[in-house]
């Protein structure tokens, strides 16, 4: 039987990709089915192709998505990342994941003015999310204008980052103005600004306007947490 090769990445990650494609196939799902849950479940923007790359070793999923995958899957991160052989959270483990870490969550977002935080929300994500030093903090979506991404009274919550890849959702201020959705496409010379709000137009920005406006990346859109109504 020939052995399977990870070309430029480490054992770790094709570790993970091992045990992803394993217990995907023992839970009877394809593919395409763990891309469409993460994309309902947890706000993802991913395919097929990203998860046979993730399962292949030849991308690495991030800290936040490494949990909605173990989420999808009913296992720990842990678990999933080669880190531990038992497939369901410690006593300690559990402990700490159901504290959490509080993050502070935006009415409106602007590196400008600070933003206006949600006083009365107290909002966590797992510790285990914060290897690495990563930051997150949480927007709420108001008004329907993102339909049907998301909804109005949806909470996305984002890592910070200042860079992305293509496929990610971002938040971006423009000219310190409040934050906004979108999708940022690097091109020759610039990068497109296409935002979520169908009431935004797109806008293609030269490197050097980037740099003198300024174009602002905040964040990278991890999960959606969303509010679940009873009638």
């Amino acid at each position: 039987m020939a052995t399977q090769k990870f070309p430029a990445k480490n054992q770790e990650t094709a570790e993970t990709g091992l045990r992803l494609r394993r217990l995907r196939r023992q839970a009877g799902l394809s593919q395409s089915d763990v891309a469409d849950r993460l994309n309902r479940d947890f706000g993802a923007n991913v395919n097929k192709g990203m998860i046979s790359k993730y399962e292949n070793g030849i991308h690495e999923p991030s800290a936040g998505t490494m949990f909605c995958l173990a989420k999808v899957l009913g296992v720990s991160a842990d678990y999933l990342m080669g880190k531990s052989d038992v497939p369901g959270l410690s006593e300690s483990e559990q402990s700490s994941e159901r504290q959490g870490h509080v993050i502070p969550v935006f009415a409106r977002y602007n590196p400008a003015d600070g933003g206006e935080c949600e006083s009365d929300t107290v909002e966590l994500v797992p510790q285990s999310w914060l290897v690495g030093g990563r930051e997150f903090f949480g927007l709420r979506i108001r008004g329907g204008s993102l339909a049907p991404r998301y909804y109005d009274g949806d909470l996305v919550i984002f890592e910070r980052r200042r860079k992305m890849s293509d496929s990610r959702i971002g938040l971006v201020s423009v000219a310190d103005g409040d934050a906004f959705l979108c999708f940022i496409l690097k091109k020759r010379g610039g990068k497109w600004i296409k935002p979520l709000d169908r009431d935004r137009k797109d806008v293609f920005y030269t490197t050097e306007q980037l740099a003198a406006i300024p174009v602002r990346i905040l964040g990278a859109a991890v999960q959606v947490r969303r509010m679940e109504y009873q009638f």
